[in-house]
């Protein structure tokens, strides 16, 4: 439905808002402002023909990345990570929730922890897989799966949302969902994917070792290898949802798991819905969940 594009009354806009047909309009209001497209300035009734308040949304959703292993560790697989877009009205709510990154089992022969998982509005996405360790089990699945342990393959991934890790000694976990080029690859962790509402990469998964093997763009820690002991493999990134480094030794800790995030964005710069953090990137607003919230059209 849209406004008249010829001349209007105040009732055709009340209409478009959801409004009674005879109820006073304000119009400097937001509503008004977003049915117009204009966010400052003077708005006459001709700005408000032909416009309709419907609009489409695009929307991301990261969960938590796994923790890599220590002792011959392979890096956490990247949390899963979904996108699409939505057409909505004004009033509806779409409910998010962020999973956290899975921590490090410090010990001789531990395996991380697997991520939590996110969701948006009832869709679901899964927690990065665990990288295996020495003497334990391999990879573990999830969004995107774990590096395999010594002589053990690497963790399934979940279709659409990430790809498997690489197998053991110290493989890489894997990244985003999307191509050949999102797969983790020996010690290396798999590259992530970019989001086009926020321009950011996310979901990379941990790297392996030995070698110090690289995290995976979008957030992947870094995996540690053997000297100077002590020193931790790199954490997953917070809010993108990468996996943990591996750790080649036991007397140290291997990484964490970053943390997931929600993101909700449309065109043009004048807000048309309300909830998280708000930004403008590239001519569209942009609202980010690093928390659970409540995204409001």
């Amino acid at each position: 439905m849209a406004t008249p594009s010829g001349q209007i009354g105040l009732s055709d806009v009340n209409d478009e808002l959801g409004n009674s047909s005879e109820a006073q309009i304000n119009m400097g209001s937001t509503p008004v402002r977003s049915l117009a497209g204009q966010p400052s300035g003077a708005i006459s009734m001709s700005d408000l023909q032909g416009k309709t308040n419907t609009y489409t949304f695009t929307y991301l959703v990261v969960a938590g990345g796994g923790g890599g292993g220590e002792n011959q560790g392979s890096g956490g697989g990247a949390g899963g990570m979904k996108t699409g877009s939505i057409e909505t009205a004004p009033g509806s709510n779409f409910p998010a929730s962020v999973g956290g990154g899975g921590g490090p089992n410090t010990g001789f022969t531990n395996r991380g922890n697997k991520g939590s998982g996110s969701s948006f509005n009832g869709i679901p996405v899964t927690g990065g897989g665990y990288g295996g360790a020495e003497n334990s089990s391999g990879g573990g699945p999830g969004g995107s799966g774990g590096g395999g342990r010594q002589g053990s393959g690497g963790g399934s991934g979940i279709s659409g949302q990430g790809n498997s890790g690489s197998a053991g000694p110290g493989g890489g976990g894997g990244g985003a969902g999307g191509g050949k080029s999102n797969s983790a690859s020996g010690v290396s962790g798999g590259n992530g994917a970019s989001f086009p509402g926020d321009g950011i990469t996310y979901a990379g998964g941990g790297g392996g070792q030995p070698g110090n093997g690289p995290g995976g763009s979008g957030g992947g820690g870094n995996g540690k290898s053997q000297h100077p002991e002590n020193t931790p493999a790199q954490n997953g990134t917070a809010n993108r949802g990468g996996g943990g480094g591996g750790l080649r030794h036991w007397n140290g800790s291997s990484g964490s798991g970053g943390s997931g995030r929600v993101v909700v964005a449309y065109p043009g710069t004048t807000p048309k819905g309300s909830g998280g953090s708000q930004s403008i990137v590239s001519g569209k607003r942009v609202h980010s969940f690093n928390s659970p919230g409540t995204y409001t059209s």
